[in-house]
């Protein structure tokens, strides 16, 4: 029989369908990642056969083309072959957007996380046994990727509230509190989910430029880099600050931090401390450096309430010359940074 597509449903954020394919021979649970781009990738992971198991991984993809079943002694399930209730299936997006497992009801069947696809592991299934070729146990992680599920769903149900004027106010008194009353206050969502915007301000002679929501979607990857402290470092919201006499380029920051607001879901990637990317709209300038106002400890900055749970990170935008570049990539940021003054770095002057 021909693939058929039992179940699918796209990512709230980013550009990834999860769907759920049926052979004749087994189920399959996929996550296609920018599928209309240059570079679609394609993530899969087996949740059960539903023909008699192959003795051997050769056996297994002795039809090209099709998708493999598991060799035997990787499958927990019956070795001749189970069918799924197809009517109790549903999917369950992960925060990030970028991971997604697949249910029955209640019971966990499958999950595709954030590191898969990353030195040949494919995701887990309940039905397979040990690090088989397309699936990992899920036993042993179950219980985590429970309460995940259980955090995710209702932290998509956050947003089925009114949520974005609760967000607004909290996030304007956090500014206001800091820069007093602010000047000019710009979208810059696309009219796409999640809302995003900036607002600007001033404080003696220095100006500012400050994203607001931008964390209430946790970046993609970060878990992969901070494991079990991941939760600290995956919200975000971007500044920028200057001296009055370097008003002129504050425009095409502002134009950056438009697209460095949506990066990491359009790119699955994450923004954080010491990291750098490509700026050269200032005359002199090579790239912009990425400075955490929790990591340097700076004490004159906008103090964040949590969101849900987790710390917001305010992220310095600083334009930083080649030299500087060529530095930090040879010695690391904290070097770069030693014997610096973290109030004042931050202040393009």
């Amino acid at each position: 029989m021909e693939p058929d597509v039992i179940i699918e449903d796209w990512s709230p954020v980013g550009n990834i369908q999860a769907f759920v394919e049926k052979t004749d021979k087994n189920y399959y649970l996929y996550l296609w990642i920018n599928p209309e781009s240059d570079k679609p990738e394609i993530r899969s992971c087996w949740i059960c056969n539903r023909k008699k198991a192959p003795k051997s991984i050769e056996d297994a993809f002795a039809v090209e083309g099709e998708a493999p079943c598991m060799p035997a002694e990787f499958v927990a399930h019956d070795s001749n072959g189970i069918d799924l209730d197809e009517s109790a299936l549903h999917l369950q997006w992960f925060e990030e957007g970028d991971s997604v497992a697949l249910l029955s009801g209640s019971n966990l069947l499958a999950v595709i996380p954030c590191f898969s696809g990353y030195d040949g592991f494919s995701g887990y299934s309940v039905y397979a046994k040990g690090t088989g070729p397309f699936a990992w146990e899920l036993k042993q992680a179950y219980s985590h990727f429970e309460e995940q599920v259980k955090r995710s769903r209702d932290f998509w149900d956050f947003f089925e509230t009114d949520y974005w004027g609760e967000v607004q106010d909290t996030h304007m008194n956090a500014l206001e509190s800091f820069f007093g009353p602010h000047d000019k206050y710009y979208a810059i969502d696309r009219n796409e989910f999640p809302p995003k915007a900036m607002a600007t301000g001033r404080k003696g002679n220095v100006l500012y430029t400050i994203t607001l929501g931008v964390s209430m979607i946790p970046m993609p990857k970060v878990e992969m880099n901070y494991n079990d402290d991941y939760r600290k470092y995956r919200r975000m919201e971007l500044g920028f600050a200057c001296d009055t006499s370097q008003e002129k380029h504050m425009h095409s920051v502002m134009s950056a931090i438009a697209y460095l607001a949506s990066m990491p879901w359009e790119e699955q990637t994450f923004l954080g401390h010491g990291h750098t990317v490509p700026f050269d709209e200032i005359n002199g300038y090579s790239h912009l450096l990425f400075l955490n106002s929790r990591e340097l400890n700076i004490p004159n900055a906008p103090q964040y309430k949590d969101f849900l749970g987790d710390p917001i990170n305010l992220l310095w935008l600083k334009p930083i010359t080649k030299s500087e570049y060529d530095y930090i990539v040879e010695n690391g940021s904290a070097a770069y940074l030693k014997d610096k003054d973290a109030s004042d770095i931050i202040i393009f002057r």
